[in-house]
């Protein structure tokens, strides 16, 4: 391309004969421009590297115009090495001259003309590389000294800083794009005619400089160009804001190399300046990370208490991110003061912004409601998202996976060198073996042998060691907290025991149902039960109780429903063995069923196993529970019967109490089958024959979670449930809270 010679258009076509008139009168004819522009393009799919010849014009023209650093040789030997630049075509001295040429002669109608000519010359690029062209020629035209103050005339600094600023605007929109980028044909369209009117500036900036015409036509064509710009900048922000967001997402998915280049894009936050509480950007990248994000402020003292517990347990950091229920939201000074009340709450573990409305960024706000709170989020509830040591993201959301099972246990190390230290004994059994004759010659052959088996053993042990404490070095670097760790917990947990459902010591999240664990350690039966019809439970107690008494059967009993007065009475009339008497350990249960629900649901859609016939036990069980303590339920009470661990059946109250009722229909099938089967076989028995009909029972799914079943059948009678549309305000408080207190 450096030989290149002139080329002109091949679609010339006889040019209309028009007066243009002096754009210090009138508004010129643009249709008739941009037919005449259109006329001289004919690309041909050349290229150049536009950004670094832009560079050098930017140089060389501030420094020119005195707005940029001061001048030196350096800068203006640019020109000579714009000029030489290999992938400019030769003839950019011709459009130079062509340039400077209609400066000496200028005049409306000899601009437009000129203009029309040097875009001829320029009709094998793109509309963007012609602007770049032009600046450049216009750059070069300039190169005498001796005329510099009279380019620094305040009209004419600011038409070509107003194309400079323009043509930077066009080549940034016109570089690579974001995937879901498209740039609008009216911007496309606009191309011609702004490539048109950058032209006619540089030429009237020229006649400026050379000839001092008249100010206010080069201020004329500052105002044209100022027009174009403003209808291109609006794109501009779009696309620069959807390369922020596509930079955001791959760094968060695929390609951080620190937490502190992901957090430099979440937040507005600058080398040195302090993001949370006292620490700085590269504070966080050796430190295990995971974000709190609510919607506003709401989150509630049960949820604080939990997260207080588990902030404590967990080796983690908590930064908590409150997220404007609106983009365009302010916090006003009611939620400045809230946010300070709540801050005083929090423990010295937790991290939040100093400062909420101006440092998290647009994009990270974008993201967090079209990435993570449709598929993640349930009811308006608090997320949090776990990162590794480079910043992406592992786990969505981990608050359903910290409610199922206790710290210690997710962050139990499986890994590990197992079984190398018993080679030494077989290393020791071969050699004497192999040696067994040599005593008689060699009488120290087992002192030797004793010596190289315990040389063996300690470079055994040393490589042991070293192995452990890489793999511990490893752990310490990541976080359990990821989607792999679910899974693998999940796999651990084949079947729905009642330790799964209450929570037990080491294994599963425990808080205060210590009575319940210590029931595990037996082969007591227990009785969960719970609904909102206090005859209902008045009849279930008694019932069970005089029936374990009549069959010599110890059998406990524990209310855990949700309703606050029918738990007041069964304490105040010891109805009970045990009851969920305060209302937080109501909402941990019923919270820990949830999160058991919707992890389980991620669990089987993940290994491919969630649908509509999914039967998978554990599931079933949980949408028994859920839909039996629904907030539309209408039934009078639920029981489930478990021996230790194990859940012998779960019911409707009624079928239950009927069970009982036919003790003597069923009892001669104890002696072949044993008590719980026993029970479980007539339960079924009855689900399946003449109970069909049941009180209302309602499994709520929330509409922002990806993964729900187009018809859904009911846990207890299997039939095809209807399908309502509810819209839930909590009023601060979490979803499943107590029903008696919302």
């Amino acid at each position: 391309m450096a030989n290149q010679t002139l080329l002109l258009s091949r679609r010339i076509i006889p040019q209309p004969t028009m007066v243009l008139p002096s754009p210090r009168s009138q508004v010129l004819d643009e249709s008739i421009i941009k037919e005449q522009v259109l006329s001289t393009h004919n690309y041909d799919g050349r290229k150049f590297n536009t950004n670094f010849i832009l560079s050098i014009v930017e140089n060389i023209l501030s420094v020119k115009m005195g707005i940029g650093e001061e001048a030196g040789v350096e800068k203006l030997n640019q020109v000579e090495e714009l000029i030489n630049y290999e992938q400019l075509p030769t003839h950019i001295r011709q459009l130079s001259f062509e340039i400077a040429s209609a400066g000496l002669k200028s005049s409306a109608n000899n601009e437009h003309s000129t203009t029309i000519n040097v875009l001829r010359m320029l009709c094998s690029y793109c509309w963007e590389d012609k602007m770049v062209l032009m600046l450049s020629a216009f750059s070069i035209t300039l190169a005498m000294p001796h005329k510099l103050e009279q380019l620094k005339q305040k009209a004419i600094v600011d038409c070509i800083t107003s194309v400079l600023q323009l043509t930077k605007c066009v080549v940034e929109l016109k570089q690579t794009k974001p995937s879901n980028y498209s740039m609008p044909q009216s911007i496309i369209s606009a191309l011609p005619i702004a490539s048109y009117w950058i032209g006619r500036s540089v030429i009237g900036s020229v006649g400026a400089y050379y000839c001092a015409s008249p100010q206010n036509q080069v201020a004329q064509l500052t105002t044209s160009i100022a027009a174009i710009l403003h209808t291109f900048s609006p794109e501009l922000e779009k696309k620069r804001a959807e390369e922020s967001y596509e930079s955001l997402k791959r760094a968060l998915y695929y390609s951080s190399s620190s937490k502190s280049e992901v957090f430099r894009l979440m937040f507005n936050v600058k080398d040195g300046e302090m993001l949370f509480k006292d620490k700085g950007l590269n504070d966080w990248n050796s430190t295990r990370v995971v974000l709190l994000i609510t919607q506003g402020l709401d989150i509630s003292e049960r949820r604080i208490h939990f997260l207080k517990w588990f902030a404590r347990r967990a080796n983690t950091r908590l930064l908590w991110i409150p997220m404007a229920q609106d983009n365009e939201a302010s916090w006003t000074t009611e939620d400045e003061q809230q946010f300070a009340r709540l801050k005083r709450r929090m423990p010295s573990i937790w991290y939040w912004l100093n400062n909420l409305q101006k440092m998290i960024s647009p994009q990270f706000i974008r993201f967090v409601k079209e990435q993570l709170f449709p598929d993640f989020q349930m009811g308006g509830e608090p997320i949090i998202v776990s990162l590794d040591q480079q910043g992406r993201i592992v786990h969505p959301n981990i608050m359903h996976m910290i409610h199922i099972w206790a710290c210690a246990y997710i962050e139990e190390n499986t890994l590990g060198v197992q079984g190398i230290y018993n080679i030494t004994a077989l290393v020791k059994e071969e050699l004497k073996k192999g040696t067994s004759n040599v005593d008689r010659v060699v009488p120290e052959i087992n002192d030797m042998i004793s010596v190289l088996v315990g040389d063996i053993d300690n470079k055994i042990v040393a490589w042991g060691r070293n192995i452990e404490m890489k793999i511990q070095n490893l752990i310490e670097q990541s976080t359990p907290y990821n989607n792999e760790r679910e899974i693998f917990l999940w796999q651990q947990e084949p079947n729905c025991s009642l330790d799964l459902v209450v929570g037990t010591r080491g294994r599963n999240v425990y808080l205060s149902n210590y009575e319940i664990q210590y029931w595990f350690g037996t082969e007591d039966h227990i009785f969960l039960y719970g609904g909102n019809d206090i005859n209902w439970v008045r009849e279930f107690t008694t019932k069970v109780s005089e029936f374990a008494s009549k069959i010599q059967l110890n059998v406990m009993l524990a209310y855990v429903g949700k309703n606050k007065l029918i738990r007041t009475i069964i304490d105040k009339e010891k109805l009970s063995h045990y009851v969920l008497n305060e209302s937080f350990l109501v909402w941990w249960f019923w919270t820990r069923l949830r999160s058991m629900f919707l992890s389980r649901i991620h669990y089987l859609d993940a290994i491919n196993q969630f649908g509509e016939e999914c039967n998978d036990e554990i599931l079933q069980g949980l949408k028994k529970l859920l839909a039996y303590e629904g907030k539309n339920t209408r039934i009078e009470g639920w029981a489930v019967l478990s021996k230790g661990k194990k859940m012998v059946v779960c019911g409707h109250g009624a079928k239950i109490l009927q069970v009982i009722n036919e003790y003597e229909i069923w009892k001669e099938n104890i002696a072949t089958k044993g008590f719980d089967e026993a029970f479980k076989d007539h339960h079924e028995m009855l689900t399946s024959s003449s109970l069909k009909s049941h009180s209302c029972c309602a499994l709520e799914y929330s509409t922002t979670l990806s993964k729900i079943p187009e018809n859904e059948k009911c846990p207890e009678c299997s039939y095809r449930m209807h399908k309502f549309v509810t819209f839930t305000c909590c009023h601060g408080h979490d979803v499943e809270s107590d029903s008696d207190e919302d």
